[in-house]
């Protein structure tokens, strides 16, 4: 099987010939691994999905995730970096040490009803709410697939898969339709006050966020990709209540899936939800979606437990700690990741990775374990882990 192949085959909840290795590289390890300018990753799209994909080359792994970035132009200052617009003026300075996103000196800088803004809303923050209330939401504009194209996010992306071929899988991106989107525009504090104070709101956001999240997925379809990322990395029960979570996140996430497949039945969605999901590993099951992870331990929860609630019923992902990345050996790491592939991957529907993103000074040979562990303990013979079986059944 070469990668795609096998990353397919899982997320289909079957035995692929061994267990596919996707950790979560952002831009920032990549960067770092490729020795690339973070700034260059800012001001040159190309180059955000380009050190993406050499790192996972790099680390052998199966698969990577990639994301499109806005161009931005910058001006570095005082040892710091700032977006500038095209006549000069300072309109924030762009957080170098975590996300990559500008704060926007003002919010009137970020215009709701311009395509381009909403296309990349997620690398732009401010201090004021974009959206202020109802009266504000039928200004966002939901840009559909051809204008991805327009923008260069389909040359850019085809260039980087005819370069890669069947050596690595390329996942797209959909980025959030739920309550990550929410907070994009409405600040954490609000969005998460919002859940009780302005269900209304709250509902009539998502919404938007659902047209846009399904446009996005119709577009990397559009481009021959069938693995598509639907991420939430706000809810999860570390942040917000399972009934909150039944009441607002499950019927926007249930309804993205249900438009993909319906778009395209041959794609397979997986979710990204960090934190705890114990309590609504169910739930996540009904929404639709083909894989859940990332199974982040810091959130306390593991590979076993999350197997359990949902049975075979959907795929998993993720699983090792993303502070082993930084504090333990690859060895230590290797054992990490026999222990997940047994706990989650017995009879295959599972994908051994990271339990969120691994950070950005993480060992290069602590990345690459993973690849080692999959190939030490998980291969399959049978539709069964081969150390799990017994002599006379190995021929």
């Amino acid at each position: 099987m070469n990668s795609e192949e096998r990353i397919y085959t899982a997320l289909s909840g079957k035995t692929p010939d061994r267990v596919p290795v996707v950790p979560k590289i952002w831009v920032d390890l990549g960067a770092r691994i490729t020795r690339t300018s973070l700034v260059e990753v800012i001001t040159d799209p190309f180059t955000a999905l380009r050190v993406i994909v050499d790192a996972g080359l790099a680390c052998q792994v199966d698969g990577v995730r990639q994301f499109h970035f806005p161009k931005r132009r910058v001006l570095e200052k005082d040892g710091k970096v700032f977006e500038v617009d095209g006549k000069g003026k300072i309109l924030g300075e762009i957080d170098m040490m975590g996300g990559l996103m500008t704060h926007l000196y003002d919010p009137r800088d970020f215009h709701l009803e311009d395509p381009y803004r909403m296309a990349y809303y997620q690398y732009w923050s401010s201090k004021e709410p974009f959206v202020r209330g109802l009266e504000d939401v039928p200004r966002i504009t939901i840009p559909n697939k051809k204008f991805y194209e327009e923008i260069g996010c389909g040359d850019r992306q085809r260039e980087i898969m005819k370069s890669v071929g069947d050596r690595l899988a390329i996942l797209g991106d959909c980025g959030s339709a739920t309550l990550a989107f929410h907070v994009s525009l409405r600040g954490v504090e609000n969005a998460l006050l919002d859940l009780i104070e302005k269900p209304k709101l709250v509902h009539s956001v998502m919404e938007k966020g659902v047209a846009i999240a399904v446009e996005k997925g119709k577009f990397n379809v559009g481009l021959g990709l069938r693995i598509l990322r639907l991420n939430d990395s706000v809810g999860n029960m570390s942040v917000i209540s399972p009934k909150h979570w039944r009441t607002f996140v499950f019927p926007h996430m249930k309804e993205v899936c249900t438009e993909l497949h319906r778009y395209h039945p041959e794609t397979k969605i997986y979710c990204h939800i960090c934190g705890n999901i114990l309590p609504i590993a169910e739930d996540l099951v009904e929404t639709g979606l083909d894989c859940i992870g990332p199974l982040d331990p810091l959130g306390g929860s593991t590979p076993a437990e999350v197997r359990k609630r949902v049975g075979d019923a959907v795929s998993l992902m993720g699983g090792v700690d993303t502070l082993s990345f930084i504090n333990n050996t690859s060895e230590e790491i290797i054992e990490e990741g026999r222990k997940c592939i047994l706990q989650a991957g017995e009879k295959g529907g599972y994908i051994l990775g990271s339990g969120c993103v691994v950070p950005r000074n993480a060992k290069r040979e602590n990345v690459e374990a993973l690849r080692i562990a999959s190939e030490r303990y998980g291969t399959y013979r049978n539709g069964k882990l081969r150390g799990l079986q017994e002599p006379e059944d190995l021929g």
